[in-house]
């Protein structure tokens, strides 16, 4: 098959969910239990892995982050931030660990937005261990009651084993039903949508009908500054959102395009930045633009007929 037919072919990614605590908690177990229904063992993570599956009608990106403290301190946070769903994994049978995996359970809680409502599925694993802590002792020694004070977070708590499957089910029947209200919720209706090669050239624009002003002129000069930036001091992404008016910014840029999207100020800017990461990965290997517009379409989900499109190439 083409590139072309791939690209024409063009599927959304499903909902991200990061999986995270520590090494050898079970984390990759669960996965694995997600993919095959099955118990299988499983060497320690190391870095990332990801997989995509389906839970009823719901499709999901997982990100299996690696527990050791490298990984920690460099892949945790980004990957925790763009996620709908944080899913942390306790090894309840390890009584040395509580203390740590307190310090980095709440670690990840504050590294979300508290403009962007998620979830967060916490996994009291090993339960067939006979050395396994009881769910409201982990609870307790976890100071997991205080996530009653984040207003922006559904929760909930099950006490599972990975080898005998106890309470799988239901775990992953509480994530199938939050994150489909959640995706509800978080759909956006871009106001504008730019991409522009690294010297600010826009190759595209999409500015929704009836705007009673011009936001692209600052999403422009967004673009600008990018540019000036990447020339003067080498680097991109200095600049990645902004708040102005009724207006949120979103911007994105690598070696070879800038990215630029405009929401009303009540949308998600997570899930501005995941459709423009979705759409980063199509046009990154383009060799032509003669699909960037039906790749942009289908990408952000939108009726052409409600747009005004300029094209910077032919």
């Amino acid at each position: 098959m083409t590139d072309a037919a791939k690209m024409m072919r063009f599927d959304k990614k499903g909902i991200p969910l990061t999986i995270v605590g520590l090494s050898q908690a079970g984390k990759s177990s669960f996965v694995k239990r997600i993919m095959t229904g099955k118990f299988e063992e499983t060497r320690p993570t190391m870095g990332l892995q990801f997989e995509t599956t389906e839970i009823g009608d719901a499709r999901f990106d997982i990100f299996d982050l690696g527990g050791h403290e490298s990984y920690r301190k460099t892949l945790w946070e980004s990957y925790v931030k763009l996620a709908y769903g944080i899913i942390f994994i306790f090894d309840s049978a390890d009584t040395s660990s509580v203390e740590e995996a307190k310090k980095e359970f709440w670690r990840v809680i504050d590294l979300k937005d508290n403009r962007d409502e998620f979830l967060i599925l916490f996994l009291c694993n090993k339960s067939d261990l006979k050395d396994s802590q009881s769910l409201e002792s982990v609870i307790n020694n976890l100071s997991l009651y205080n996530l009653a004070e984040k207003e922006n977070a559904s929760y909930q708590f099950f006490k599972t084993s990975m080898k005998t499957g106890e309470n799988i089910d239901n775990a992953l029947n509480w994530l199938k039903n939050n994150t489909a209200k959640l995706a509800a919720k978080r759909k956006i209706d871009p106001l504008m949508f730019m991409i522009a090669d690294i010297d600010g050239f826009p190759l595209l624009e999409i500015d929704k009908i009836g705007l009673d002003e011009d936001p692209s002129l600052l999403a422009g000069f967004l673009a600008a500054i990018e540019s000036f930036s990447q020339r003067l001091f080498g680097k991109t992404g200095m600049l990645q959102y902004m708040v102005s008016g009724d207006f949120k910014y979103i911007i994105k840029t690598d070696d070879q395009y800038i990215y630029s999207m405009i929401i009303s100020k009540d949308e998600s800017q997570l899930e501005a930045r995941r459709e423009i990461e979705v759409l980063n990965e199509l046009v990154k290997p383009m060799k032509d633009y003669s699909l960037l517009e039906s790749i942009v379409v289908q990408a952000l989900n939108i009726d052409l007929s409600e747009y005004v499109m300029r094209k910077g190439f032919r």
